[in-house]
Order: structure tokens, then sequence, then C-alpha cells
């Protein structure tokens, strides 16, 4: 709105003071470029998150930008008006607009004081001179009241940039307090925390780099569900790992948050991928029954989020011998932008007392006395769980009865996109399906029910495997047949094989779809493999989620399974050949590591040259030229920082083009992304790389459109 009102100003000013009708040609001019600047700063607010996500610095430059333009235009035009029609109401509406947004402008952006000066000295600077030029006394008054309303703007811009800062030190201070409040073992401990971390995140980006360059060769469906929950498994390993280091952050104060839209369904769907496996070996049923009108996409911290749930799930399976673990999410429209997420992880294990869930958030692991491996102690996720939600400005909570069970929950609120409409062929096919359930357990019920009325559909459950068989051959008999069986291995895993057997010998029955809800791991015995190669039977493999189900159901109704439209420009072959072109060079001193990371470049479609010491990679940077650097970080002797420090150096001191270097790094500790770009690296990466990550990176930096990738950082 306060952009907009540059715009209504201008044309009060411009119509009814009647300046258009006496100077047309001068007024298009300016309003011409009143509209510019307005359409400018439009646009950078409409375009915050691609703009500010694709690069915080080149945002800012261009806000400052956009600040700059407006001062010009604004600081002109009341000096336009003093010579062309003097100091009437004009001058006055316009000179009023000024010094509100000025000092609107005090309480905005403290931390870019020179722009903000600058800002005041184009909007005032101009109308002071114009008015001392003009003679008389009342216009020297006027420039007086100005000249001093534009030092009080200074001393206030100033004053607000050091309470800014004196606030940011504060923070830093008071972190460092908290800090010092803990045990003398606590820093070692954090430096170990941190190295451990590391250690364990380059294997594992050996691990998931591997699967990730095996998804893309060929392999039948089995194959793909194995590899699909092994790389779910590694990356809840990594989710681990990240637990450690933000138990440190927490005791630190110092816990980060990076919000984007992303689609949350698939984000749970992956989370129930890895840890059905884990639930079904302990003989627990993994079950989540998730609210139909989730939208489709909403807008927070993804990782935190599936972190938090991780972490609920990991203590309900840990924490159960028997039963059903489910998990409940619902979603509440509060307006037009946003809404509230509430999720809840249920399980039937053993249960608290009322004091063990008293104290269940505090954190008691810096206590000598306190046996964290105790049985009933729930572990330090529980104070990541809350230190998150809580930094989200969510609630989180638990509630148990001895011998019952617990339910966990967590309420936060998030951004999300309108548009929760879907159309599919699916769904116009499950129009008038009557499904049939048999032996599955509430949560996998509940979870069906939900999904059927989502595709406009309906099922029901069955009380046992032999009530199932007669309620569809009196069906039968009564014209009023179930189209689908959906028969679940839960409840007796023989017992339901003959119930398929019998359903699919049965010629009465054959125009009755079947499909077997499974574990992964049945789908692969030879009983279920020889019902799949004999009669074509469709397996679901539990826990039940959207896609999975979908993609079942259009195999028994015979939908063809369209792809999925790529996202990122991989494939084409104008963005191959482009590719072919760039020539990078990859530091890494780890042989797995080097071969998983040239398996996705080449994958991609780069050329790619290798080295395994900095040293080596400085004396090849002085005899060949590469278009984009990636930097391992840890490396004997020379490392990462230090060599890019040297590259730097040399580009400026021979004046040769900057090239850019990302860095690649298993430590992900606070401070080490600031520490790369403090040693002149570009951007980052954390180990394990993901292809996808890897692929957006490059495109950023070797981009089409622009001649010289670095241009920008050279230029700060």
């Amino acid at each position: 709105m306060g952009v907009l009102a540059a715009l209504v100003v201008y044309a009060l000013v411009i119509a009814w003071g009647r300046v258009y009708e006496a100077f047309q040609l001068e007024a298009l001019i300016a309003g011409g470029a009143v509209v510019v600047v307005t359409a400018f700063r439009l646009w950078l607010v409409a375009r915050f998150d691609a703009l500010y996500g694709a690069g915080p610095a080149r945002w800012r430059r261009l806000f400052a930008l956009g600040l700059i333009l407006h001062a010009l235009v604004w600081g002109l035009l009341p000096a336009w008006l003093v010579w062309r029609v003097g100091t009437g109401f004009n001058f006055f509406v316009v000179i009023l607009y000024n010094v509100g947004v000025t000092t609107a402008l005090g309480s905005s952006w403290m931390a870019g004081l020179r722009v903000r000066q600058v800002y005041i000295v184009l909007m005032f600077l101009p109308v002071i001179a114009a008015l001392v030029l003009g003679g008389g006394l009342r216009e020297w008054l006027l420039a007086m009241l100005v000249a001093a309303y534009t030092f009080y703007l200074f001393r206030l811009y100033r004053g607000q940039y050091e309470l800014f800062w004196h606030a940011v030190t504060r923070e830093r201070r008071g972190s460092v307090e908290r800090r010092r409040e803990l045990p003398a073992s606590t820093d070692i401990q954090l430096s170990l925390v941190y190295r451990l971390a590391h250690e364990l995140r380059t294997p594992m980006n050996s691990v998931m780099g591997m699967m990730s360059l095996l998804e893309d060769t060929r392999l039948d469906d089995e194959q793909q569900e194995y590899l699909q929950v092994a790389g779910q498994s590694g990356k809840l390993m990594i989710t681990l790992i990240d637990d450690v280091l933000d138990y440190s952050r927490i005791l630190t104060g110092r816990i980060t948050l990076s919000p984007d839209y992303f689609d949350l369904r698939v984000a749970l769907e992956q989370i129930l991928e890895a840890f059905g496996p884990m639930a079904q070996s302990k003989g627990l049923e993994l079950s989540a029954v998730v609210d139909r009108m989730l939208p489709k996409r909403v807008r927070g911290d993804r990782d935190r989020l599936m972190q938090v749930l991780t972490n609920l799930l990991s203590n309900a399976v840990k924490f159960s011998e028997r039963g059903e673990i489910r998990v409940d999410v619902d979603f509440t429209a509060e307006g037009e932008n946003d809404g509230v997420l509430r999720v809840r992880v249920s399980d039937q294990g053993a249960g608290m007392d009322a004091e063990t869930l008293k104290h269940l958030f505090e954190d008691q692991f810096l206590d000598g006395a306190q046996d964290a491996f105790a049985v009933r102690h729930a572990g330090f996720g529980l104070l990541v769980c809350k230190g998150l939600i809580e930094a989200m400005g969510g609630h989180i909570g638990a509630e148990s009865v001895e011998a019952e069970g617990s339910t966990f929950w967590f309420t936060v609120r998030l951004g999300m996109q309108s548009d929760m409409s879907e159309s599919t062929k699916l769904s116009a096919a499950m129009g008038q399906v009557q499904g049939l359930v048999v032996g599955a357990g509430s949560g996998s019920l509940a979870a069906l029910q939900e999904e059927f009325e989502a595709l406009g559909s309906q099922c029901q459950g069955a009380r046992d495997y032999d009530h199932a068989l007669q309620a569809l051959r009196a069906g039968h008999r009564e014209q009023a047949e179930f189209d689908l069986l959906l028969v679940d291995t839960h409840d007796r895993r023989e017992l339901a094989l003959n119930l398929c057997r019998n359903v699919l010998e049965d010629p009465s029955l054959r125009p009755v779809k079947l499909m077997l809800m499974c574990t992964i791991e049945e789908r692969g015995q030879p009983t279920v493999q020889r019902l799949v190669d004999k009669h074509g039977l469709v397996t679901l493999v539990r826990p039940v989620h959207r896609s999975g189900l979908r993609i079942a159901l259009g195999r028994v109704l015979g939908i063809r399974r369209q792809a999925p439209v790529q996202d990122l420009p991989t494939e084409t072959p104008e963005e191959r050949q482009r590719r072919k072109l760039f020539r990078l060079l990859l530091v890494e001193d780890n042989e797995v590591n080097q071969l998983v990371t040239r398996g996705m470049l080449g994958k991609l479609g780069y050329q790619v040259k290798t080295v395994n010491n900095a040293e080596t990679a400085l004396a090849l940077l002085e005899q060949e030229t590469f278009d984009l650097i990636l930097m391992d970080c840890m490396m004997p002797d020379l490392d990462g920082f230090d060599a890019t420090r040297v590259l730097r150096e040399r580009e400026q001191a021979e004046e040769r083009a900057r090239t850019p270097v990302i860095a690649i790094t298993a430590n992900t500790a606070e401070g080490v992304q600031a520490r790369c770009l403090a040693a002149g690296m570009d951007d980052f990466l954390a180990k394990p790389v993901h292809l996808q990550e890897l692929e957006t990176v490059l495109r950023r930096w070797l981009s089409k459109d622009e001649d010289d990738a670095g241009g920008e950082q050279d230029s700060e």
C-alpha cells in the first residue's frame, strides 16, 4: 500500500493541482518515471520469495536500487514544482508525502544505514537547493525547516541503526552467557559433536549418492521399493545426526529456520516409508490418517517439521512392543493464505506415569545422575522437538495413560497455497466404485476411507476374512456387488492369502477387483509372488498413503499411469547440449565421494575434471580455465577455505575473471556457511549432496542468461 500511495499522490498533484494543463510534456515524463519506479518496487515485493531465495545479497541490492530510484524521482519532483509553480498546494502535498515515507523508513531495514542516508540526501537536497535559489524569505524559511528535518532524520536513522545492532549484540552475548552457564565440559562436548557429525556425514554422502545413481538404472518394481526404503532409512540416519547438532544449538540458543513452499503430503509419505519396515519388524502396525483437505503446498521449514515428526515416530516405535502406531494429520484453514497444522502420533505402548509426563520436555541430560538410557527416558529428541516447534511459534505436548499408550501432538501455523482442487482420471473412474476392506488395522481402515472419499467413492470394513467372502457372494446374488476387495495381511497372513485364492479362483467373483495389502518383506515371499505371477495380483505395501494407493488403484482399474512432469530441465536435449559447454573442477580428497559427485555431474551432462587436493587444484587453475569449482572444505594440508582465499588473491592480482566456487562440506555447524562466504566461496552444499540440490546450485551459477555468473558477487 505504501508503494501504491506514490501513484495516488502524483495523480492528485497533477490532476487536481492543474499542473498537467500548464506543463504537459514535463508532467508526462515525471509520471512515467513514477510509474516505472513504482512498478519495479511492486515487482520486488511480489517476487520476494523467489528473488531472496535465489540470493539474499542480490535481493538487497535490488531493494536498495529501488529505494535510490524512488528518492531520486520524488526528490526532484518538489524541486521542479518550486521552479515551475512555486510553493503552493502541489508543493506541500509532495513534501508531506516525502516526509511520511522517509519517517516510515526509519523503522525498516535498520541494518542498511548507508543506503538510507543516501535516500535522505536524494529526497531532500534538491528541494532545499531549489528553495534557497528561489530567493524569497518564505522559501528560505522552508529550506531551513526541511534542512532541520533532514538533520533529524539522519540522527533518527543513526539511532535506529545502533539500536538494531545493540540488540543483535545483546542476543549474541546472551547466547554466550547461556553457554557459560553450562558445565565446563560442554564446549569440549560440542566440539566433539561437530567433528563426529562431519565424520558420519562423509560416508553417508557416499551411501546416499550411490543410491541416487542406482535409482536411475533399470530396476523392477520390487527392487525400486527396496531402494526407496533404503533411501528413506538413509535420510533418517541424516536426521538423527542433525538431531545431535540441533540439541547443541538449542543449548546455545541458535536455532534457525528456512521457510519455503513444499508438498507436505509427499514429505509425510516419505517418513511413513522409512518407518514402516522398522515398525513391522517389531510386530507393530503403522498407519497415517491425513486430512483430505490438506493443501497441496504449504509454507514452512520442511526439514524441521519432518525432523519433529521423525523424532516422535522414532520414540513411538522404540517404546512400543505391541499394537498400532497411528499418525493423524489435520489442517484448518484460517485465511486465504494460512492455516493451522495439527499432528498427533499415538501408540499403544507402556505409557507413562504423571510424574514422568510432567518432566518429559525438561532438560535433564546435563545432570550426571540422570540415566540417559533408562527405559522410560524418551531421549534428547523430545528436547529438539520442543525447541524447533517453539521456534516456529507453535506448541507441543503429550498425553499418556500407563499400560494403555501415549499420544504426542504439536500444532504450528503454516502458509499455504489456496488452490486445493485436483482433477484426475482416477477420480472419474472411482466415482461408482464400492470397496470392501478386510484384515486392516483401525488406522489403515480410517486412512483408506479418507482417501476413497477424496476420490468421490466409499469403502467399508469387514469383521473378518470369512465375513468378507460371504459379503462378496451375497452381493453377487443380490445384485449389490462390491467392486473392489482390499485384503490386508495384518490380521492373519495365511487367512488373507487363502481369501485371495478363493476370490481369484471363483468364476462368480471375477468381476471383483482384488488388491493385497502387505509389508514390503511379505511382498517378496514366494507365496505372494506366485499369486502375483499367476493372477497378476496387485499389491499395496503398507503403511498406506495416497501416492502408493493411487498407483495401485490405477493398476487395478487399468488406468495408464502418466509419467510425472519434470520440474528440472535435465532431460531436454537443448539443456544437455548447453551443459556440455561448461567445464567444472571437482576438488575432493575422498575417492568414493569423487565417484559419487562425478556420477551426478555426468548424469546432469557437465564436463568435470577431478583432483584430490587443493595444491593440485591451484596449480591446475594456473594452466586451465574452468567455469565453476566444487571445493571440499575439509582436506589435509591446505583446506578448501585457504585454497579459495589464495585463488581470490591471484584473480585480483592478475585481474582475472572470478570463477564461482561452491563449497561442499559435511560440517553443518552454525557459522560454517558464513565462513565459506567469508573465504570467498559463492555458495554452499551440505553433504550428503542430493542430485536436485546440486542441479539447482549449478543452474544458478551457470545460467545461460548470465555471461558472468560471478559478476554480482565480485561487484559487492
